[in-house]
């Protein structure tokens, strides 16, 4: 190393295992008992406190911080699986705490992908072939099936889970014990079985949504869901809503894009006001 440069060797513990093939970046902390495997890239700053084990093909963005017991790489708990995978691609600052797992993705085409800032608490699941975007907090025991997608800032409750191939809108929020087999769409929160119960407006109003805004979204989830409308007329009218230009109407467009494109239909409000439960 150069005598003038500032930058540290990473610190492999003597009691770790790491691939002649992963590359470690500058200040990496490795301790003692991680097993590193295969084609494993881990950026700057990064630290795997013990007993970690990453299997690659994976990618490890810069300052996350990795505990005990975690599993990251592994192959998807799926029996159609064949031995080919993009792997696993997670971004900087996530924090990953005991018993997490991640698994590798069952093709390809892409990675199973996690963004920035994550918070993935003791024995949560992030299964293959799905996209995780940034700030999300999964709690202890949330499970996220294969091939789903977490928008940015979505909230699971402790032991909550997500069906396969279902996605979570931007700042919705799932109860703990709770569960959804459909779309759970954007600032909107579930509680029970497939019951969207109403709005995240803590979630908004920390987000800096201001309250004018606030009572636009409000008008446009009571379109979306309280209304009786078949729903692509509630997605005419949000679009009609959104191009009036009120407060917020980049968030009642962003809503009724996400329902124009959900392939399994919407988790359902518990009661409508006609009595009935909405599906799409």
């Amino acid at each position: 190393m150069d005598s003038l440069s500032t930058k540290a060797p990473a610190v492999i513990h003597p009691a770790a295992i790491v691939d002649r093939r992963a590359e470690l970046a500058d200040d990496v902390h490795v301790g003692p008992g991680c097993v590193i495997e295969g084609e494993v890239v881990i950026g700057q700053g990064t630290r795997l406190i013990g007993q970690a084990y990453i299997r690659g093909p994976a990618i490890l963005g810069r300052g996350n911080i990795v505990y005990p017991f975690v599993c990251i790489g592994f192959e998807p708990q799926d029996r159609k699986y064949q031995d080919h995978t993009a792997g696993v691609v997670i971004g900087d600052r996530n924090l990953l705490r005991e018993s997490f797992t991640m698994h590798c993705a069952s093709q390809d085409e892409h990675p199973t992908r996690m963004g920035d800032d994550n918070f993935l608490m003791t024995n949560s699941h992030i299964g293959h072939d799905t996209v995780v975007g940034d700030r999300c907090t999964l709690a202890s025991g949330a499970l996220i099936g294969g091939h789903c997608r977490l928008f940015d800032d979505v909230n699971i409750g402790g032991n909550g889970a997500l069906h396969q191939f279902c996605r979570c809108g931007r700042l919705s929020f799932l109860g703990g014990l709770s569960a959804v087999a459909k779309d759970l769409p954007p600032f909107t929160m579930a509680s029970g079985i497939n019951n969207v119960v109403g709005l995240n407006l803590v979630g908004l109003r920390r987000n800096g949504v201001s309250p004018a805004a606030v009572d636009v979204v409000i008008v446009a989830f009571k379109t979306l869901y309280l209304s009786g409308h078949a729903m692509p007329a509630a997605i005419e009218l949000l679009r009609q809503q959104a191009d009036a230009k009120p407060p917020g109407a980049e968030l009642v467009r962003e809503l009724a894009e996400f329902v124009e494109t959900s392939e399994r239909g919407l988790a359902p409000h518990s009661v409508n006001k006609q009595g009935k439960q909405i599906n799409r």
